[in-house]
């Protein structure tokens, strides 16, 4: 009898608990909800931008890209890796397949005019239906297209040490993925410019393990993380990144230099860079132009400075110092001379690349100025002139270079920089993360910056504005300048800040 009151007991509480389970549901927290009430969500973080380190790089071009010439679209960059994974909730791609979204992006950020060739299906639907007439349509003049093209696991290492069944570990895996764009004129079809770029994914394992016998019973315990960076976080900087470079190389380097230090700081572009390349040359020719200034004051002639520009001049690649076509109007013009909704960029068949294009991008002839007989409207006649040239023009506040003699009267305005008189403020800067062997100097206005480090000996350096350049020396340093408030200074690491009483002239001490 006791024994079936037991046997009952039991099946009573049983029969209990299951009723109560039924009715509920168990969460992770261990808290039950009732079946007719909805299950709390988890809140994580918040929602945030998307922003990469290559987004202050492309805002900086924002401004700087012919927005009434030039269309810009995206073509298809596609996943061509091949490569797939299968998880728990099926089968996918290991890399993104927007990635012409993500460009698409990039080139608004970098305030450029872009028309949308992602999806055409509204406007195909809308042609159809009769809502919408083609001829208003705005046509693009250069298209991006490419793919992600390489994604390779390659071999990992680490070590795993055991004691008495207690010690370490530790893995590294790496994932190389790589991708090529292209940008592309849309009437003739020729590539303008080409960036291959390629980033290798690291992923690490950690742990500590402890297995032992306790008696018959035998305890384990591990614990540990792994860390991988975000793939497609990886490609949408890539992809930030080629888009800064495909616009840069068809741009003069004067008009993204600054943009380019933004990119450096990041350490996202290597020396083999097509537009770093163009940017070296263009500060080795200000360079040359500031030593022919200085050659000037010793007594050396009007001639051999120009014989020493045309050397300058002759080092350019073919790209920047060949002739170029005589150039249409940028401004919309039809073949009868008369205003037209439709650029004349797009009024012949070409067979080579569009003057107004090259006129709008600077595609060639970044140093090449319209002869005394020349209009707004063309490039036709001049002469190629080299860092002497540029010189003379930021000198002068002219857009246009005037011709190497011009270098030589233009010598004459650092003649200060031999002999300054006058005492010179002594500024020390509050913090310091560097030594103070080197110096970035920006001007918001051409100028000449007098500059001597602990040798004492002052040479004078071409500034032109809106381009930072790098000096390197001991300290102190020793400055003067016209427009000393125009000036732009890194010293130490950070942004120097100039006290009032600093005019034209002051001396950076070095803090330890």
């Amino acid at each position: 009898m006791k024994c079936l009151l037991i046997r009952q007991s039991r099946q009573i509480a049983g029969t209990a608990l299951l009723a109560l389970l039924s009715a509920c549901s168990v969460t992770r927290g261990g808290m039950t909800v009732a079946r007719d009430m909805n299950e709390p969500m988890l809140k994580g973080p918040a929602v945030m931008d998307v922003v990469t380190p290559f987004d202050r790089a492309l805002a900086c071009l924002d401004g700087r890209i012919n927005k009434e010439v030039l269309r810009f679209s995206v073509g298809a960059i596609v996943d061509a890796t091949g490569k797939e994974q299968v998880t728990d909730g099926g089968s996918g791609k290991f890399v993104t397949q927007g990635a012409g979204d993500i460009v698409q992006s990039a080139l608004f950020l970098a305030g450029a005019t872009v028309v949308n060739r992602r999806d055409p299906r509204v406007i195909e639907n809308e042609v159809k239906w009769g809502l919408l007439d083609t001829k208003k349509q705005e046509f693009s003049t250069f298209f991006i297209t490419g793919s992600i093209n390489s994604l390779d696991f390659l071999p990992g290492g680490g070590f795993d040490v055991q004691i008495a069944g207690v010690g370490p570990r530790y893995r590294q895996n790496r994932i190389l993925v790589g991708l090529d764009l292209s940008l592309t004129e849309t009437r003739s079809g020729k590539i303008v410019a080409n960036v291959p770029l390629q980033k290798q994914v690291v992923a690490t394992e950690d742990g500590f393990g402890i297995g032992r016998f306790f008696g018959n019973t035998l305890i384990s315990m591990d614990i540990g993380g792994k860390e991988r960076e975000a793939l497609n976080l990886v490609l949408r900087q890539m992809l930030n990144l080629a888009t800064f470079e495909l616009l840069t190389q068809v741009m003069n380097p004067s008009k993204y230099a600054d943009c380019m230090a933004l990119v450096d700081q990041v350490d996202g572009v290597t020396d083999n860079s097509v537009s770093k390349r163009k940017l070296k040359q263009f500060l080795a020719e200000q360079t040359k132009a500031a030593q022919l200034a200085a050659q000037s004051k010793t007594g050396k002639s009007p001639e051999l400075l120009e014989e020493a520009a045309k050397t300058s001049a002759s080092a350019r690649p073919a790209a920047t110092a060949a002739p170029v076509a005589a150039a249409q109007s940028a401004s919309p013009v039809d073949p009868n001379g008369a205003a037209s909704t439709q650029s004349a960029y797009f009024r012949d068949e070409q067979t080579e690349l569009s003057p107004a294009a090259l006129k709008a991008l600077e595609l060639r002839g970044g140093n090449r100025v319209a002869s005394s007989g020349d209009n707004n409207n063309g490039v036709n006649g001049g002469e190629a002139l080299g860092g002497a040239a540029l010189l003379a023009a930021a000198l002068s506040g002219n857009s246009k270079p005037k011709p190497v003699a011009a270098v030589a009267a233009a010598a004459e305005l650092p003649q200060a920089c031999a002999f300054p008189t006058g005492e010179f403020p002594q500024v020390t800067p509050l913090r310091a993360t560097e030594a103070g062997n080197s110096l970035r100097v920006k001007s918001r206005s051409a100028q000449i910056l007098c500059l001597a480090d602990a040798s004492g000996r002052f040479e004078p350096r071409a500034l032109v504005a809106g381009i930072e350049q790098q000096f390197k020396g001991l300290p102190p340093w020793r400055l003067r300048a016209e427009r000393m408030g125009d000036l732009e200074i890194v010293f130490q690491g950070l942004p120097l800040r100039k006290p009032s009483y600093v005019k034209d002239r002051m001396e950076l001490l070095e803090r330890s």
